[in-house]
């Protein structure tokens, strides 16, 4: 039984050596690199020489279907590069490969923001399961943000239950961080739904979702105990959808996903219009 670890990258040189010593252990690390600026390579070279690069997407999972594709063995680890992977959960995913218990397994997360550690807002570790561990050709890995995990149907699901064999997770470092991303995925997730990648929500639907959600969370993840942390990141998650839906609004509004050129276009005008007053 052989594993392969694989991980994703974007200027990490601040992560990637923690999380690539937590996974010393793998027969194989495969590293997919986004034309980092920073040292990532330069330290990754250190711990594999399986390196490959794919263009920069703005999100990882597009490259991760293409990780996998270099992969040798047929047990995958899917590592983020802020990720470390503890002792009990390599255990745990040695035994369940040893054992052939399953096809894919969902791996909680210890979730960490601006340095705590967050037990609410569908962020506690046992709320968070991603599909991470699997065996080739039952899982891959599409290009629609938020919904890239595609699992075959006909997979055998273990899910690890116990919060002490998680991914650690070493998330936002603060609340800009937080922001740049949000500000990142929502312009993601508007062009895709401009593009007929994903299915347009109607504005007012997808808000009382979020509302409901939020209020969901509240009752049901207890995000308030997480103190301004937790109400903050609730808060946000509503900005989210009205973050994406205007950038929509605008992209169908002036038909085109670059829509700051439009807008220049038609302050262009604006400024022809007011030239062309001095030269009467």
């Amino acid at each position: 039984m052989n594993i392969s670890v694989l991980i994703n990258t974007f200027n990490e040189e601040k992560n990637i050596e923690n999380c690539l010593k937590a996974v010393e252990w793998a027969d194989e690390i495969v590293v997919v690199d986004m034309y980092s600026d920073d040292k990532t390579v330069e330290i990754a070279s250190r711990y594999t020489d399986k390196i490959f690069y794919f263009k920069r997407m703005g999100y990882a999972d597009p490259a991760r279907q293409f990780a996998l594709e270099k992969a040798t063995y047929d047990w995958i680890l899917v590592v983020d590069a802020d990720e470390l992977v503890p002792l009990k959960l390599k255990n745990i995913l040695s035994e369940i490969a040893g054992k052939d218990l399953a096809d894919v397994v969902y791996i909680p997360r210890s979730n960490y923001f601006a340095g705590k550690k967050i037990n609410g807002l569908g962020m506690g570790t046992l709320h968070d399961m991603q599909p991470r561990f699997f065996k080739k050709g039952y899982l891959n890995f599409g290009d629609e943000i938020h919904n890239f995990f595609k699992v075959e149907s006909k997979a055998r699901i273990y899910r690890i239950k116990n919060p002490e064999e998680s991914f650690t997770h070493l998330s936002y470092l603060d609340f800009e961080q937080y922001f740049d991303r949000m500000n990142n995925y929502s312009t993601i997730e508007a062009t895709s739904i401009f593009n007929g990648k994903k299915e347009r929500n109607y504005f007012i639907k997808n808000l009382l979702m979020a509302f409901f959600q939020t209020f969901k969370e509240i009752i049901l993840f207890k995000w308030y105990k997480d103190g301004f942390r937790g109400i903050s990141i609730g808060i946000l998650s509503i900005n989210y959808c009205l973050a994406y839906y205007m950038k929509l609004k605008l992209m169908e509004e002036y038909n085109s996903n670059d829509t700051r050129q439009k807008v220049r276009e038609e302050y262009q005008k604006v400024i022809e219009n007011i030239m062309f007053e001095y030269k009467k």
